[in-house]
């Protein structure tokens, strides 16, 4: 498949998008894909990135930096400059901004767990009880810190259920 940006090269990368509803895929090249991440990263900062959120609330997706500045060992980068720039210096960021990072992608993709695409009639369609029972429990944590205590106590009658269940069998 041709580059779509400029026409030349074979593609390298492919993206799709769904934006309310609609479909939009795109083919690049490693020069173009090169230059659209350039252009992507050059956002100035959380509050730009986020700013299609104001309506729905965008200045509960920051979370409020305390005046201690946390640093990456690994990298050098700051919790300040993470926040600023939305870019992380490196992989060991993700744990050493852990506290920053997950309220963000839990509010922005609704949730922080990945479930990902599986292929039907796939043997793994369905999760295991005990990965299910997992990801029920994380659920549960997140409704208590959020306190939806009757989201909670739902979750917690659904995983007694799927242990009833498994006794019976």
């Amino acid at each position: 498949m041709i580059c779509d940006s400029c026409k030349n090269q074979e593609a390298q990368y492919h993206s799709i998008k769904i934006i309310n509803g609609v479909k939009s895929e795109r083919h690049l090249c490693g020069k173009c894909q090169t230059e659209a991440s350039y252009r992507a990263s050059s956002v100035k900062g959380l509050s730009e990135l986020f700013s299609g959120f104001t309506a729905i609330g965008a200045d509960s997706i920051v979370p409020k930096i305390k005046k201690e500045v946390k640093v990456c060992a690994s990298c050098g980068t700051t919790s300040k400059q993470i926040i600023s720039n939305a870019v992380l210096g490196c992989a060991a960021c993700y744990s050493t901004f852990s506290q920053i990072l997950l309220p963000m992608i839990a509010k922005v993709q609704n949730g922080t767990h990945h479930t990902g695409k599986v292929p039907s009639g796939s043997h793994y369609s369905k999760p295991s009880k005990e990965v299910e029972i997992e990801r029920l429990k994380q659920e549960i944590a997140m409704a208590a810190k959020e306190e939806r205590y009757d989201d909670a106590a739902a979750l917690q009658a659904k995983i007694r259920a799927m242990l009833h269940e498994g006794g019976n069998n």
